[in-house]
C-alpha cells in the first residue's frame, strides 16, 4: 500500500466512524426522549386515576354543605374523604402555571368549618399545556348524552347541583420545543353520590 492509499483508507474509516457515532447519538437521543415521555404520561395517567377516584366519591361536607362547592373551566372544588381517614376534606383541583394542583383543607372547629386559605397544596401533574380554549374541566347534567344542546354546561356552573358528570381533558407535552405534538388524556367521571333528589 502506498501512503496515499493509506491516507484514503484512514479518511474513509474516520468518516464511517463519525457517521456511526452521530447516528447512534441521534437514536439514543430520540429513544431516550420517547422513554422519558412514556414514563411521564404513565405518571399523569396514574395521578388522573387518583383524581377520578376522589371525584367519584364526593359527598356532603362535615359542615353540611352540598358536595360541590365550585365548578369552573380550570378549577373544581368539592368535598371528599381524600385520605380515607373517615373525615370529609375539601378538595380543590386547579390549573396553574402549567401544572395541575390539588389543595386539601381539613375541617376544624365545632360545628366543622373549612377555613379559607387553609389548603395544603401539592402538584399532581406538570407539563400540562391546556390553553384558554382547552378547558381542563367540562360539566354535564343528568340529560347527557340525550341533550347535547345544553351540554356541556356553561362555566362557571350555577347551580352546581345540576352537575352529574365531569370530563377531565388534559393536554400534555413533556417538551413543547420538540416533537411530538401535545398528547391528549381525557376521562369522564360520574359523581355517584349525587342523586336527582338533592
Amino acid at each position: 500500500m502506498t501512503l496515499v492509499e493509506m491516507l484514503i483508507a484512514i479518511f474513509i474509516f474516520m468518516l464511517l466512524m463519525f457517521g456511526s457515532t452521530y447516528l447512534l447519538g441521534q437514536i439514543y437521543k430520540r429513544y431516550g426522549f420517547a422513554i422519558e415521555q412514556g414514563l411521564s404520561i404513565r405518571a399523569v395517567q396514574h395521578s388522573l386515576g387518583s383524581v377520578l377516584e376522589e371525584m367519584r366519591g364526593i359527598r356532603q361536607s362535615d359542615a353540611g354543605s352540598y358536595p360541590i362547592e365550585e365548578a369552573n373551566a380550570f378549577s373544581f372544588a368539592a368535598f371528599s374523604d381524600a385520605d380515607n381517614d373517615g373525615v370529609t376534606e375539601k378538595v380543590h383541583y386547579f390549573f396553574e402555571n402549567g401544572e395541575i394542583k390539588k389543595g386539601v383543607s381539613e375541617p376544624s372547629g365545632t360545628p366543622p368549618a373549612y377555613p379559607v386559605g387553609d389548603e395544603l397544596v401539592s402538584t399532581i401533574s406538570e407539563n400540562v399545556v391546556n390553553t384558554a380554549e382547552q378547558p381542563l374541566f367540562y360539566y354535564f347534567n343528568s340529560d347527557y348524552p340525550i341533550d347535547l344542546v345544553n351540554n356541556p354546561l356553561a362555566v362557571p356552573v350555577s347551580p352546581v347541583s345540576d352537575i352529574r358528570l365531569v370530563k377531565i381533558d388534559i393536554y400534555y407535552n413533556l417538551d413543547p420545543l420538540r416533537a411530538p405534538d401535545n398528547i391528549r388524556l381525557e376521562s369522564f367521571v360520574e359523581l355517584r353520590n349525587l342523586k336527582d333528589n338533592w
